[in-house]
């Protein structure tokens, strides 16, 4: 064969691989997000997972009692979600430890295991989110999660002492901050959430307050959707106790 003609094949040959390899290349897919692990499944089977590395999401619960002595430090803390709760350790959450309970966090780190046998979290990731709700409202629907799950006279107690309606205890009454009324449409879409918003209960925005807001009764599992909500600017507790000044 004319040495020319072989030439020609081979150049042929690499243009048409060379574009092969880059196109397969350019669709390799993108690594995907670590998986949630559950912290009951960690508290099930702890030497199962002794010694890898998982991610956990859950609300930051400080440094609550009733949870058994902490792993390492005293300055180790709580995260918690629904089936269960597990000790963090080794970084600092940047959270407050009292008013920040219920906050939404996500832990990337080792399980490890105290001599006892409780499984804990070496932490070497923390993820917080700031999101739209006060710390207040945060505490008040985790006590209301909590007197659901494992009712006590106790927490009762200290539910009514701040001011919070304990009739229906998956009910939680708020402020939801807007920067203008409220259209129709948002009103309808709040409802159909499960929400009742008080349309008639508008106050607007004024010169050292530039949202208004709107009093709602919101079911306590429809946090997330409404602060999800472009519209939704600020949601704090409409249940407190407020004293008068007289002075």
């Amino acid at each position: 064969m004319d040495r020319r003609l072989i030439g020609k094949c081979i150049l042929l040959a690499i243009c048409l691989v060379v574009p092969l390899a880059a196109g397969c290349q350019q669709t390799t897919p993108l690594p995907s997000p670590p998986a949630i692990t559950s912290i009951g499944d960690i508290r099930a089977a702890p030497t199962a997972y002794e010694g890898e590395v998982v991610t956990i999401e859950g609300k930051y619960q400080g440094w609550q009692g009733g949870f058994g002595p902490p792993p390492v430090t005293r300055s180790d803390w709580l995260v918690q979600d629904a089936s269960g709760w597990l000790y963090v350790t080794g970084k600092p959450a940047g959270l407050d430890p009292l008013s920040d309970i219920g906050r939404p966090v996500k832990v990337t780190g080792l399980v490890r295991i105290t001599k006892n046998g409780e499984p804990y979290l070496d932490a070497q990731e923390i993820e917080t989110e700031a999101g739209k709700a006060s710390a207040l409202l945060l505490l008040q629907i985790d006590l209301r999660e909590k007197q659901l799950a494992a009712p006590t006279a106790e927490r009762l107690e200290q539910m009514k002492a701040m001011g919070m309606r304990t009739e229906n205890l998956g009910l939680q009454r708020i402020f939801i901050h807007l920067a203008q009324e409220p259209t129709a449409q948002q009103i309808d879409e709040l409802e159909a959430m499960g929400i009742t918003p008080f349309p008639d209960s508008w106050i607007p925005p004024v010169a050292e307050h530039p949202t208004g807001f709107i009093v709602a009764d919101m079911p306590i599992d429809k946090l997330d959707e409404l602060a999800s909500r472009e519209y939704v600017v600020w949601l704090d507790t409409a249940e407190q106790i407020l004293e008068l000044l007289t002075e």
